[in-house]
């Protein structure tokens, strides 16, 4: 008796062995591929307007950053080339030249800007200077 319920044993044990390896595994899942963060191109600077060359040390586009560096109580921004002013900028006012024409550059700003609480009377425009961030 002994003997016939080891051989059953031992048949049961082989017939599942016999079962597993005819059984097909799912296949083990790859891993997610890494993760990419796509950043949208900076947006341009718009222009401010357009300034007078010679007021500025270097009226070229790949000049990078140029200061206003003027005399009077500030330099004048125009609508176009030769055009009516709009604003007047303080002196220290960091500009970006974007485009030259002939001896009018067109140019952005460099800094945030905000109203200086002045006039300038020459152009009777308001005065704008640099926001100062404490």
């Amino acid at each position: 008796m002994k003997k016939l319920l080891l051989t059953g044993i031992a048949l049961l044990t082989l017939a599942s062995t016999a079962n597993a390896a005819d059984e097909v595994l799912p296949p083990e899942e790859a891993p997610p591929p890494p993760h990419i963060t796509v950043r949208p191109a900076p947006l341009p600077i718009p222009p401010l307007g357009w300034v007078w060359a010679g007021y500025i040390p270097c009226a070229e586009p790949q000049c990078g950053m140029v200061v206003v560096n003027v005399d009077a109580s500030g330099l004048n921004v125009r609508v176009a080339p030769d055009g009516y002013p709009v604003m007047s900028l303080v002196n220290g006012t960091p500009l970006y030249p974007l485009q030259r024409i002939g001896n009018w550059v067109a140019v952005a700003p460099a800094c945030d800007l905000t109203p200086a609480w002045a006039w300038s009377w020459t152009a009777n425009v308001p005065l704008y200077r640099c926001w100062v961030y404490f």
